[in-house]
């Protein structure tokens, strides 16, 4: 799928121009630690990883959103697509980063990136947490996450010998 195919179902699917304009910058984000990635010896689709990123939110206004996008591209034949899209919301990451998957990369791009910006991972849980306020359980789930988010993070950063930041902010 090309991204102006992508671009097409946003549109189609009536999606609000700021929820684009953030799975504009995950899709971008994603594509950039991918292909640090692979200079590294991965071999991560990078066509599917910004197809994946493009659409990952395109119902967000939708209850279960990642439902809703993965069950709408699935009906059109984007499975693989569909199935990473699926995950997005409750995605575990490995503990081995050698194991690194295209799923890997749109989810741990949407963890850090708010709105249209890439923010880091404090900054966009954070964010979230304020969002879950006065729900313990789910603000515990979350905190929980974002300390293992960060040791993949922190395990992908000595595998590419430089902080991701470093790495997304390169044009």
């Amino acid at each position: 799928m090309t991204k102006s195919i992508s671009m097409d179902f946003l549109l189609d699917y009536g999606t609000p121009e700021h929820v684009i304009a953030h799975c504009v910058a995950v899709a971008d984000v994603a594509k950039k630690i991918a292909k640090a990635l692979n200079e590294k010896g991965f071999s991560l689709d990078l066509r599917l990883i910004e197809t994946a990123g493009l659409l990952h939110d395109m119902a967000r206004i939708d209850d279960k959103h990642w439902e809703v996008s993965a069950d709408f591209l699935q009906s059109r034949g984007f499975e693989e697509e569909a199935s990473i899209i699926r995950v997005h919301m409750h995605h575990h990451f490995p503990t081995d980063p050698g194991l690194t998957t295209e799923t890997d990369m749109v989810c741990l791009a949407d963890r850090l990136v708010l709105e249209d910006q890439y923010v880091g991972l404090h900054v966009r849980m954070d964010y979230i947490i304020k969002k879950a306020a006065n729900q313990p359980e789910i603000i515990q789930r979350i905190q929980s996450n974002k300390i293992l988010v960060g040791e993949y993070i922190s395990n992908l950063e000595s595998i590419l010998g430089e902080p991701i930041e470093a790495i997304v902010q390169t044009p």
